[in-house]
């Protein structure tokens, strides 16, 4: 029988040692000789050989030799023995560090990484399951990396709890080998810290033992440092492959930034190309919504309306699902009409928002001059919910277009089609792109004021010079109609008297009423010749507006009968106007007879007056229509030149003279022209109160 022994024990503690006659605790019944060596070599000491006989015996010299000799032997081979095993366990290490040191570098991809790390350390240590962790750098705790084997929810939150509890207090490695799990899903484990650099980057921990004969098993020493040898490999090739993600993940993030600065540098260039609003709309909402720009469902550009304190919705688009034909560039210039849905004009003319932060996230976009992204709408108190239904909006984003301080636009994107998810960085693009819009817009605006204000220094050139040219030929023809009035008198008074001596019946009668006619015919020429190039100052008090009209229709009355003309007229109660009479009737007379000669073929003269509230004060006004089927388009902008005419006969000075009466009393003269039906005048005219104000500081402006 051998005993064996710890490999502590040292040589001087092999002695063999005789018992001839068994006594005590080592009696046994049969046996009467016991008799122990030591099984051991130089160093250790292996076990003791027991040998026991029926009979007293003594040993001699000879035969203790040969068993001692037999205990060396037997040393021997139990050393070769345990060597043997040793061997078999280092290479069994060695193996598993080759099969660990293989899958950290059969791949740079950190999920499968992961999945070869754990279950080979799973294998190398005869575990059940393994579960890696790694630090996430903002919190500092364990999140979910990997798992392998079996291993119920109840025990994985264990593991997980216990590796933040060691990562707080600082104790990694830790083994357990009681039972933590009550209901038997785990049995023992073992942690270890992933290091890198002297930094955690997370921890190993693998469970449950287990023997050949499937029984679970404690975890010694030599697993423990088995485990933190591999931890040492597998934190390298974790942090390269943690590395090698983070720069995949920059070169795709590198890579989306350059194309969306290529799409923004072809956003530039098409805003660059035009200044016109129409123009610049088309093209800010192809960028937001074709498939080769920032590729959103819909986009609306609304626009601030500072006089009504509201933003209104100007265009948008409602993609159709389309395959891109034309490149970006050619793309962007397509006006939207053509590639948008056809209810959207009728669901935009409906958007108008008032300027209140209660008004929902458009208003507040522009009040607090903020970008706004919306995640859930539905449960947004924020957002309009009858705004959102009327729109089915989701997920959108409301992006504030600021100059100089000052918001003039929101521009309203979503995904209400393709459901793509919004990001942070969508957002971010969003503000850069209508960084440059706002400017196109800006741009846009600033031209059409310059455009006007040309157009109007052009235009009041042109009627400077007009009144230079009209000064000059006014001073012209007022000498001239001097000149012949004189002699033009002496030829109507003879020609009258002529015609109070010739008889009835005289063959002379005829012409003598052709020169008095003709002579009369020039008269009234030169009078409205000299009206229009004289200033008369007139005589001004207040007067009653419709006695004036009244008096103005009874020196026409016969005319109008004569040419089958119907008056029709509307009254109201007027406040007095400050004018003179002569000059305002002379006004109604000439728009009458224009009126008349518009209705030759007979007709119907409506006239309204009633009272007019402008924001300078209170008028009296009146329109005089006529039923004469309107001025043809191409005439209308000259029918208050002088001297303009269409008829064969006339100087074309009425409606001159007119205009110039009313300008004279601080009043205006407008038209409105009907084509196929008529035209109306409608002649302004403050009331006294307002007349005498105006005139009063045009006489200080003058002094």
């Amino acid at each position: 029988m051998i005993w064996p022994c710890s490999l502590s024990w040292k040589k001087k503690n092999s002695a063999c040692s005789l018992i001839p006659a068994v006594r005590g605790q080592y009696h046994r019944p049969n046996f009467q000789t016991l008799a122990s060596f030591a099984v051991a070599d130089d160093n250790f000491l292996y076990g003791v050989l027991l040998l026991v006989d029926k009979k007293r015996r003594k040993l001699d010299t000879a035969t203790l030799k040969l068993i001692k000799l037999a205990c060396l032997m037997l040393a021997g081979t139990i050393r070769q023995a345990l060597r043997h095993d040793e061997t078999k366990k280092r290479i069994a290490e060695l193996s598993g560090l080759y099969e660990i040191g293989m899958a950290t570098s059969a791949t740079m991809e950190l999920d499968a990484l992961l999945e070869r790390i754990l279950s080979t350390a799973a294998k190398v240590i005869n575990a059940r399951g393994a579960i890696l962790r790694i630090i996430d750098e903002q919190t500092g705790m364990p999140r979910v990396a990997s798992e392998y084997g079996e291993v119920s929810e109840t025990s994985a939150c264990l593991l997980t709890s216990n590796l933040e509890t060691a990562v707080v207090s600082g104790e990694l490695p830790f083994v357990a080998t009681t039972l933590p799990d009550h209901q038997g899903h785990l049995h023992s484990y073992l942690g270890v810290p992933l290091n890198f650099k002297g930094h955690l980057k997370g921890m190993l921990c693998v469970f449950d033992k287990m023997s050949e004969t499937l029984e679970f098993q404690e975890f010694d020493a030599e697993n423990r440092q088995l485990l933190f040898t591999m931890a040492g490999m597998i934190s390298s090739s974790i942090e390269n492959a943690l590395t090698f993600r983070e720069l995949e993940t920059l070169a795709e993030k590198n890579e989306r930034m350059v194309r969306v600065l290529t799409v923004l540098q072809e956003i530039s260039w098409a805003l660059m190309t035009t200044v016109r609003m129409e123009k610049i709309l088309d093209i800010i909402l192809n960028a937001l919504t074709l498939e080769s720009g920032l590729a959103y469902d819909r986009a609306v550009v609304l626009l601030v309306n500072e006089d009504r304190h509201v933003l209104k919705a100007v265009k948008g688009v409602f993609r159709k699902p389309s395959p891109p034909t034309l490149p970006l560039r050619e793309a962007l210039m397509v006006p939207v009409e053509v590639r948008t849905e056809s209810e959207i004009e009728k669901l935009l003319s409906q958007l108008q928002i008032t300027l209140q932060e209660d008004k929902g996230i458009l208003a507040r976009t522009v009040l607090q001059k903020k970008t706004f992204h919306i995640a859930q709408a539905e449960q947004d108190a924020r957002v309009n919910q009858e705004l959102r239904r009327a729109y089915d909006l989701q997920e959108f984003v409301s992006v504030p277009l600021i100059v100089k301080d000052q918001v003039t636009g929101v521009i309203v994107v979503d995904n209400q089609q393709s459901k793509r998810a919004i990001r942070d960085e969508d957002v971010q693009i969003l503000n850069m792109f209508a960084n440059q819009a706002v400017l196109a817009i800006e741009n846009s605006r600033l031209y059409s004021t310059i455009e006007a204000n040309n157009r109007e220094l052009s235009l009041i050139r042109e009627r400077m010079l007009e009144s230079d040219r009209l000064a000059a030929l006014s001073g012209l023809a007022q000498g001239m109609a001097h000149e012949i009035r004189n002699p033009l008198t002496s030829i109507g008074g003879f020609a009258r008297r002529i015609s109070k001596k010739v008889g009835k019946n005289s063959p002379l009668r005829h012409d003598v009423e052709v020169i008095t006619q003709e002579v009369e015919r020039l008269e009234k020429l030169l009078r409205e010749v000299l009206d229009f190039s004289g200033v008369n100052l007139g005589y001004y008090e207040e007067h009653d507006l419709n006695q004036i009209i009244e008096d103005a229709l009874t020196l026409i009355k016969r005319d109008l009968v004569a040419s089958n003309i119907k008056v029709a007229k509307d009254f109201a109660l007027l406040p007095n106007v400050h004018c003179d009479d002569r000059q305002i009737k002379q006004v109604f007379y000439n728009l009458f007879q224009n009126a008349r000669q518009a209705m030759d073929k007979g007709g119907t003269l409506t006239i309204r007056t009633y009272p007019m509230e402008k924001s300078d004060g209170l008028y009296a006004a009146a329109a005089v229509s006529d039923t004469g089927g309107g001025i043809p388009l191409e005439l209308l902008h000259n029918i208050f030149n002088p001297f303009f005419t269409t008829k064969e006969f006339g100087t074309g000075l009425g409606l001159s003279i007119a205009e110039r009466i009313v300008s004279r009393h601080y009043g205006q003269i407008e038209i409105i022209n009907e084509l196929g039906k008529g035209v109306t005048f409608i002649v302004t005219l403050p009331i006294a109160k307002y007349c005498l104000i105006k005139s009063t500081e045009d006489q200080e402006a003058q002094t």
